[in-house]
Order: structure tokens, then C-alpha cells, then sequence
């Protein structure tokens, strides 16, 4: 899968030093960057640098969201940069993986409801795991949406129906739909 990961590049040293880990794990789970994430690595440099590179910046990290199977955004530090490209991942249906450690919980993103999009709260220790489930997760997750109307027992049965298998409900229906299609081939 081909992954979009960034942060903030206003984070302090000490959240900064999970960055590479972020980086090298998502490597170790067999995924490919398409950027090199090297904006971060000096704020300073960036934040005064010419105008006509920092919307360089702004055009890359669009297109980084748009080209990406997967954005990956560590979200621990407060930042107008992480929620704008949150938002430009949603509207253009880029599924959305916000890690955060649990000193520093992104207040606003809170309230993001959106099937694309997870909030992971990781540390060094379970970061490996946590993000293999996001991302297999992600996979799971179809381009074409639609809206479907349940009854309350109908949507009950169809959530117990679907952790017996350990799917999403989503997932689920998919599997059932193209099992009745393959039985009328």
C-alpha cells in the first residue's frame, strides 16, 4: 500500500523522536512512503523559508494525500497543517490513520465521524500492532459508498453478525453480496 506519513513539524524534540519510528514500522509492515517526510526534520528552516517553497510544500502534501492508498498523520502536537490535510483526506476519500500518544490527545479531531478515519492513541510498545490493525482495517474499506437504512434488530444482528467473523459490518455485507453473485454465475 502506498502510504502518505507526515507530522507536524512544530512538535517538540521529544514527540519528533516518534516520528522515525512511525516511519521505519511502516516500512517493517511491508508499505511503501511516497515522500520522503524530510520537510520536518527543521521547522525553523521552513517557517523562514521563501514564500514560493512553502506553497511548494502545501502543493506536495495535496498531492502526497491524493496519490496515497493511505494517510498516516502523528497528530500529538496542535496543528492547523494536520486538520487541513485531515479534511483534504476526506474529500477526496483517502482513508486517514491519526496516531497520537496519550500525554497529548488532538482535542479537536475528537469529534471527526467518518468510516476513513481513526484515531489511534500508540506508544513505542504497541505502535507495530496498533498500526497493522488500522491499516488491515483500511483495507477492508471499499471506494464506492453508499447509504443503507436498517431496522434496529436488523442493524444489531448485522453488528453481532459481523464480530462473530471479526469484519466490519461493511465488510460483511460485501462478503454476502459477492457470495450471492458467485452462486448465480
Amino acid at each position: 500500500m502506498n502510504i502518505y506519513f507526515t507530522a507536524s513539524a512544530r512538535a517538540s524534540n521529544d514527540q519528533k523522536n516518534h516520528h522515525p519510528f512511525i516511519y521505519k514500522t511502516i516500512v517493517e509492515l511491508g508499505h511503501i512512503h511516497i515522500d520522503d517526510y524530510k520537510i520536518n526534520s527543521d521547522h525553523e528552516k521552513f517557517y523562514s523559508s521563501k514564500d514560493f517553497l512553502k506553497a511548494n510544500v502545501y502543493k506536495s502534501a495535496l498531492n502526497f494525500v491524493k496519490q496515497a492508498d493511505l494517510v498516516i498523520l502523528e497528530v500529538s502536537t496542535h496543528s492547523l497543517t494536520m486538520g487541513y490535510l485531515i479534511k483534504h483526506a476526506i474529500d477526496v476519500h483517502t482513508p486517514i490513520i491519526a496516531l497520537h500518544i496519550k500525554e497529548h490527545s488532538p482535542g479537536f479531531i475528537l469529534g471527526i465521524e467518518n468510516d476513513a478515519f481513526q484515531l489511534i492513541e500508540y506508544n513505542k510498545e504497541n505502535l507495530k500492532n496498533k498500526l497493522k490493525n488500522a491499516i488491515s482495517y483500511v483495507e477492508n474499506l471499499e471506494d464506492v459508498r453508499f447509504n443503507l437504512m436498517l431496522s434496529p434488530k436488523v442493524n444489531i444482528y448485522l453488528t453481532e453478525a459481523a464480530k462473530e467473523v471479526n469484519l466490519s459490518k461493511a465488510k460483511f455485507i460485501r462478503n454476502l453480496i459477492k457470495e450471492h453473485q458467485k452462486n448465480r454465475e
